[in-house]
């Protein structure tokens, strides 16, 4: 196998977990080394992007690498950033890094990243948590900026520097087809990661769970009041306090709907109203559905 020296920047909510657990078994077995970006920047300084402090970053990492770091895209998934992000890229990383870029169903995506901030108690209506807003770089607290939302351009950007863009999408991501343009991986070795591979998906909550968490926060804040029970929680093997950890895990509302309500009532997933999407997001599905990965 030839130099490797892999940078998969994301998107977020795109498979990221699935395949880092698939670059460990890749790292494994052909002596590539897995970086892990915290051991290389102080995490206290971050602003807007993990890299804005550094300058040939790569220097620092051994000949043959897989970086694998969904928020290097953009530090908080807004493409209002890429410019950004894209610079701090660019000043680290030569141009023949290979990039991975995996790209999801826009409405998937929206749906995905508004039930992630449901999930961690930033609790907002869909017509309150998206917005468009060109100066503003700072995220405003529970809500997600669409400006620059555009695949087309993101893919042109690092195009513009990098000499090898591998464009995934990710309802396409676990046939590992892109490994090959890659590694070059032999058909052994293909199989082994498929035998290997452990899909697993983390079902969103669900549409009773979502309208619960909305009922809820109208009387108390759920995000402190989730914080107060699992600073409660105490991990000791104590048989008292395991008793107490189990009672107090049963006010854990996310972990309530997801582990027991979501498997004993039927499941319905959640959907935004897209009049709630402040962009046509029929027209960016249509382009989304009309690329064509394998040629770019």
């Amino acid at each position: 196998m030839n130099s490797i020296r892999l940078l998969h920047i994301g998107l977020g909510k795109c498979g990221s977990c699935y395949l880092e657990q698939i670059f460990r078994e890749i790292s494994k077995k052909k002596n590539l080394e897995m970086i892990d970006i915290y051991k290389f920047i102080d995490k206290k300084k971050i602003q807007r992007h993990y890299l804005e402090n550094e300058n040939n970053l790569e220097n620092k990492f051994p000949k043959n690498y897989i970086l694998s770091k969904r928020s290097l895209f953009s530090k908080r998934w807004e493409f209002n950033h890429l410019e950004i992000s894209f610079e701090n890229l660019k000043r680290n990383f030569s141009s023949d890094t290979t990039i991975l870029l995996v790209l999801r169903n826009p409405y998937d995506l929206l749906n995905s990243i508004y039930l992630q901030a449901i999930q961690v108690y930033e609790i907002k209506k869909p017509s309150e948590f998206f917005y468009v807003e060109k100066n503003n770089i700072e995220r405003k607290d529970g809500m997600f900026n669409l400006y620059n939302f555009d695949y087309k351009f993101l893919i042109s950007l690092y195009k513009s520097y990098f000499k090898n863009v591998i464009v995934v999408k990710y309802e396409e991501l676990n046939n590992l087809n892109f490994l090959h343009k890659i590694f070059n991986f032999d058909e052994n070795f293909m199989g082994y990661l498929h035998r290997h591979k452990d899909i697993h998906y983390n079902r969103s909550i669900s549409r009773a769970g979502v309208s619960t968490f909305m009922f809820l926060n109208k009387f108390i804040d759920l995000k402190k009041y989730q914080r107060f029970i699992k600073r409660k929680i105490t991990y000791t093997n104590n048989p008292v306090y395991k008793i107490k950890n189990k009672i107090l895990r049963q006010f854990l509302l996310r972990e309530f709907f997801q582990e027991k309500f979501d498997k004993i009532f039927p499941y319905k997933k959640f959907y935004i109203d897209k009049k709630f999407i402040p962009i046509n997001i029929d027209d960016v599905n249509k382009e989304y559905d009309d690329l064509d990965v394998t040629k770019l």
